[in-house]
C-alpha cells in the first residue's frame, strides 16, 4: 500500500513538473513572438518615419518609440534596448544610412533615450505616466544627438539657437507618442496567448 501512495506521489509530482515545464515553454514561446512582432512593428515605423519631409534636419517625430515604450513597461529596459538597437540596426540597413552619420546619430540618441525612459518607468513609474516618460525620452534623444552634432559634425554653437524649437517639437512629439503607447500597452496586456504548443 505504501509503495503504491508512493508511486501515485511521484506520478502527480512528474505531472505538476511536465505542466509547469509546458506552461513556462509557452509563455517563453508568447514572449518571443511578441517581441519579434514588436521589432517589426518598430523598424516599419522607422522606415516609414523616414521617409517624411522633415522641417529641420534630424528633427523626427520618433514613431519607434511608441513600441519601445510599450516594451519597457512590458518586458523591461533590457529588451527595450534590444528593440531599439534592432530598429537603428535593421531600419538603416534599409534605408541605405547604415555607418553614416545618421546612423550613429539615430542608435545612440535611441539607445540613450531608452536608458533613460526605462530608469524613468523603473523608478518612477507611480508618479509618472508613459505620457511623462515619452516626453522625458524625446527630450533625451533630441540633446543627445544634437550634442554629438555638435561635438563631431558642426562644430559652431550657432546651431543651440535651434534649441528652443527643438524642444518644443519633442513636447509634441513625446506627448502624443506617450498617449499611443499608453493606448498600446493596454491592448498589449488583452491579448490571450497564443497556443502553440
Amino acid at each position: 500500500m505504501n509503495s503504491d501512495l508512493e508511486a501515485m506521489t511521484s506520478t502527480n509530482s512528474l505531472n505538476r513538473s511536465h505542466s509547469l515545464n509546458r506552461s513556462q515553454r509557452r509563455e517563453k514561446i508568447n514572449r518571443t513572438v511578441l517581441l519579434s512582432l514588436l521589432s517589426s512593428l518598430a523598424v516599419i515605423l522607422f522606415i516609414v518615419e523616414s521617409a517624411i519631409p522633415n522641417p529641420l534636419p534630424y528633427l523626427r517625430l520618433g514613431l519607434a518609440n511608441i513600441v519601445i515604450m510599450a516594451v519597457i513597461a512590458l518586458y523591461g529596459l533590457r529588451d527595450g534596448l534590444w528593440v531599439s538597437f534592432l530598429r537603428s540596426m535593421v531600419g538603416s540597413l534599409l534605408i541605405g544610412t547604415f555607418l553614416g552619420p545618421s546612423f550613429w546619430l539615430s542608435i545612440s540618441g535611441g539607445l540613450v533615450s531608452t536608458m533613460a525612459m526605462g530608469l524613468m518607468y523603473r523608478l518612477f513609474s507611480p508618479f509618472f505616466s508613459l505620457v511623462g516618460i515619452s516626453v522625458v525620452g524625446a527630450y533625451v534623444h533630441s540633446l543627445t544627438q544634437m550634442v554629438l552634432v555638435f561635438v563631431f559634425l558642426i562644430k559652431r554653437k550657432e546651431i543651440f539657437c535651434l534649441l528652443p524649437v527643438i524642444l518644443m517639437s519633442c513636447l509634441i512629439s513625446g506627448f502624443i507618442n506617450g498617449l499611443a503607447a499608453t493606448f498600446l500597452v493596454e491592448h498589449l496586456r488583452k491579448v490571450r496567448p497564443i497556443n502553440l504548443l
